[in-house]
């Protein structure tokens, strides 16, 4: 789906901000700027930035995901 401001530039956005991030809180944040976003379309710009080499997903001994950039 088309954005005005693109899921990606959100999340550096965001990561410039606080640096570090969860997968939960980052939901979260983006869901309220864009409140019909889907996990699919969160988890496909994350991919893009990763590729890109701009940000870095790690996995942390909960389960639980965190996003920081590189």
């Amino acid at each position: 789906m088309r954005r005005p401001i693109p899921v990606e530039s959100l999340i550096i956005t965001l990561l410039k901000d606080k640096k570090e991030i969860g997968y939960n809180d980052l939901l979260q944040a983006l869901k309220a700027w864009y409140p019909d976003i889907n996990d699919k379309e969160v988890r496909k710009a994350l991919m893009k930035l990763e590729l890109s080499k701009l940000i870095i997903v790690e996995r942390s001994r909960k389960e639980q995901y965190y996003i920081r950039l590189r």
